[in-house]
């Protein structure tokens, strides 16, 4: 069986199932067969299964049965990729399927993905679902595994207590996985019970029971679920003008001299693009700096001249 689903298994990378009509034939056929199903008896093995007499709109895809009359298994088939689309609305279908005529299991398929139901469970019918497998991510051991036990022509009949197991186990996650957030919340008051205890009660108030145990190693499992908070970079920084660093360049240029052209030409190398407040302050800058330096220069002139006046004999 392992080498049958690593076969299928490369066939579906391979991208060789182009439609539900393979899925139906050359997958879901081979593996019933594999599981000890007679694909050529149509007693056994129903295609396009008439659900209820007289309705040909109520079709199954394949119906299994052990013996006559009396459907054990229900299999709805996909193409592969378009379960997940259309999953609500086949749920839906083969609930109200299993009520006309009931199977003990219902399988949902796209030849990739596989969902178990016990079609006579309670509740919502997605709720049924006690088992799931991807035959291109999971372990071909536990499929194989999987498929031994609840689909094997020879196993399937005695199925029924582990099905009702796995799903009470599913129910329990489930449960535990609503009441989370609400024991997150109670740790914070009175009377301040640690998190694994908050959550022991709360699911409790559900109908179920689970041990202190049970609830750490939930909580550990929901926070590794949880997808991480996305790495942010932060922006470059844009840099800001250092006003001080920048008038005194400014000022210093003007001081030795160098034109307006010259300073502006530095400034905007040192700060970046020029702002027309910073063109206006270089230009104003050093008008107020040639200005000072023409009066200094022409008060030292003076000072020069009455200081050799005074001087001469």
């Amino acid at each position: 069986m392992k080498e049958l689903l690593a076969d299928i298994k490369a066939r579906l990378l391979n991208g060789e199932y182009k439609n539900e009509e393979h899925v139906r034939l050359s997958l879901v056929g081979r593996v019933l067969q594999g599981l000890g199903w007679n694909i050529w008896n149509p007693i056994e093995v129903n295609t396009e299964f008439v659900v209820v007499p007289n309705e040909d709109s109520k079709k199954v895809d394949v119906a299994l049965f052990l013996r006559p009359f009396v459907p054990t298994v229900f299999v709805e088939i996909k193409a592969v990729g378009q379960m997940q689309g259309k999953l609500t609305a086949t749920e839906l279908q083969m609930r109200n399927y299993n009520r006309d005529n009931q199977a003990m299991f219902t399988v949902i398929t796209d030849g990739r993905n596989w969902r178990f139901y016990l079609s006579s469970a309670g509740g919502e019918f997605a709720r049924r679902c006690f088992k799931t497998f991807d035959l291109l991510t999971d372990d071909l051991e536990e499929i194989e595994a999987s498929l031994s036990a609840f689909l094997k022509k020879s196993e399937v009949e005695n199925a029924r207590q582990k099905a009702e197991d796995y799903l009470k186990l599913n129910q329990i996650q489930r449960t535990a996985e609503d009441c989370l957030p609400e024991a997150r919340r109670r740790i914070s008051e009175p009377p301040y019970p640690s998190l694994p205890a908050a959550l022991v009660s709360l699911v409790g108030e559900k109908g179920f029971s689970i041990t202190q145990s049970d609830a750490v190693k939930f909580i550990k499992e929901a926070d590794e679920r949880k997808p991480s908070a996305p790495v942010v970079i932060p922006p470059t920084p844009i840099p800001t003008l250092n006003k001080t660093g920048r008038f005194a360049l400014i000022v210093s240029m003007a001081k030795a001299g160098n034109t307006e052209s010259q300073i502006l030409t530095a400034v905007k190398n040192e700060y970046g693009p020029l702002s027309s407040h910073l063109t206006y302050l270089v230009g104003r800058e050093w008008r107020r700096v040639n200005k000072l330096g023409r009066h200094f220069a022409a008060a030292k002139a003076a000072a020069n001249t009455k200081t050799k006046k005074f001087a001469s004999p």
